[in-house]
């Protein structure tokens, strides 16, 4: 039986120094890309009033974890960043372990002292096995709640919150409609979001949706 799991991972080095520093903002993580060659990127929405979140610019570049960034967007009071990582940073990236046992992370919000998940698994055993590889990374694995993946809407199909509410607002708003009835630039703005941002969401979705009906066959 596959379930959800909430919890939150410690001594993680993924932008604690800047998130200590200016807590007010809040870090929702959007996307994960791990590159051994070019070096692993993380796409990340800041959300906070613009005084803090002019000081969190100011700050993440000298966080330990980030080799280098761009700020994608800045939209009512928040921004969308793209980071590359350092390799310390990257420790704190759990992206393939989760992949290598089926698990798809939902959520992941970074706080000061820690990350906290929601994650979807389609066992206990893959559960074990991805606590372990965390604590092989040193990260502390703190299990918070556990509940079945029927009681979650958005894990039917492995769907982050943020892509099924754009993919069920664009369906709404005739965005699959031929002719379209709504433009990529109207649904970002309304999800206050870059266009970029906006269609990632949107092919990330269809193809989590596409996999889980079609499968991974060629």
């Amino acid at each position: 039986m596959s379930f959800i799991a909430e919890y939150s991972l410690s001594n993680q080095p993924i932008m604690q120094t800047v998130c200590r520093q200016v807590p007010e903002v809040t870090v929702e993580v959007e996307d994960e890309q791990p590159d051994r060659h070019d070096g692993s990127h993380l796409t990340f929405r800041a959300i906070g009033e613009e005084p803090e979140l002019e000081r969190f610019f100011e700050r993440l570049a000298d966080d330990p974890s980030v080799e280098a960034f761009e700020r994608l967007s800045t939209l009512s009071e928040r921004c969308l960043f793209r980071v590359r990582l350092t390799s310390e940073g990257e420790r704190g990236m759990t992206y393939v372990d989760a992949v290598e046992f089926g698990v798809t992370l939902l959520d992941i919000e970074l706080r000061a002292e820690q990350a906290r998940y929601r994650a979807h698994f389609p066992s206990r055993e893959a559960l074990s096995a991805y606590r372990e590889c965390c604590e092989e990374r040193d990260l502390a694995f703190s299990l918070r709640r556990l509940y079945r993946s029927e009681d979650d809407e958005t894990a039917k199909y492995d769907l982050t919150p943020r892509q099924a509410a754009v993919l069920r607002r664009a369906l709404e708003r005739g965005y699959f409609d031929v002719p379209r009835n709504v433009s990529t630039e109207e649904l970002a703005e309304e999800f206050e979001v870059s266009s970029q941002a906006l269609s990632a969401l949107l092919r990330r979705g269809q193809r989590t949706i596409l996999r889980d009906t079609f499968g991974n066959e060629e």
